[in-house]
C-alpha cells in the first residue's frame, strides 16, 4: 500500500512524516510506474529523511508499479530488510550502504539485477 502522494499541482497537504521518527524505513519504487509517480515517493523519502536518518529508497529501473520484472530481487531486498530490522542481524551491503548514504544517493539507490543471488552463500 502506498501513501497518499499528492502531485505538486493538487491542493493537498503532503503526506506526514513525523510518525516515521525512530523507525527503520525502506521504500522501493519502479522507475516506470504509471500508477504512482516515482518522483513523489522520492520527495516523500527526502522529507522523511529530515526527521529520521534510518530511511532508504531503492529504484527498480525499467520496472512498473507491481515490480514484476525484477520480482526475485525485490523479494530478496524486502526479506533482507525485514530480517535486519526485526532480528539482531546485519543488513546486506546494499541496504546498509543505502541507509548510511546521504541524500540524494541513499534515496535513489538502484536495485542491482541478481541482488537475491548475492545474498546466498
Amino acid at each position: 500500500m502506498s501513501p497518499s502522494l499528492p502531485a505538486a499541482d493538487r491542493a493537498a497537504d503532503p503526506e506526514p512524516v513525523r510518525q516515521l521518527t525512530g523507525r527503520q524505513v525502506m521504500i522501493v519504487h519502479g522507475t516506470n510506474d504509471a500508477r504512482a509517480d516515482p518522483d513523489l515517493s522520492y520527495r516523500l523519502a527526502e522529507r522523511a529523511k529530515k526527521v529520521n536518518r534510518d530511511i532508504c529508497r531503492f529504484e527498480v529501473h525499467s520496472d512498473g508499479h507491481a515490480l514484476r520484472q525484477h520480482h526475485a530481487e525485490v523479494l530478496a531486498l524486502a526479506s533482507d530488510f525485514v530480517i535486519g530490522a526485526l532480528l539482531p542481524r546485519a543488513y546486506s551491503r546494499p541496504v546498509a550502504d543505502a541507509l548510511a548514504a546521504p541524500p540524494p544517493l541513499g534515496l535513489r539507490m538502484p536495485l542491482a539485477a541478481g541482488f537475491g543471488r548475492s545474498l546466498r552463500p
